[in-house]
């Protein structure tokens, strides 16, 4: 799988889609974009064991994505991931890239 920068848009609706999504467990949320399938994956990174609404909020934050695509060749698939991990940022898998992290001390 090719993944690259995302494009413009596709940055631009997920910053919308993730307004009022972000709680305190999501350490970090990763983007990853496959352009030539146009793929879209979404990581959220949680500091604490993943739980049903974790995964309800994803899916919130991916039908507010998919909302404002204008056909179904903008994204054709979207694979969502909740990971928990305590692993410093630098050694996460950033995918395309974060769109979020938490400030950590």
């Amino acid at each position: 799988m090719m993944l690259k920068t995302i494009p413009d848009e596709l940055f631009i609706w997920v910053s919308k889609a993730l307004l009022g999504e972000i709680y305190p467990a999501i350490r970090a949320i990763a983007v990853g974009f496959n352009n030539e399938e146009n793929l879209l994956t979404l990581r959220y990174y949680l500091d604490r064991e993943p739980t049903e609404e974790d995964y309800e909020s994803l899916d919130i934050v991916i039908a507010n994505i998919l909302a404002h695509t204008s056909s179904n060749n903008d994204i054709r698939g979207v694979n969502d991931e909740v990971v928990f991990s305590t692993k410093p940022f630098r050694d996460l898998d950033s995918l395309s890239g974060f769109i979020y992290i938490r400030r950590e001390y």
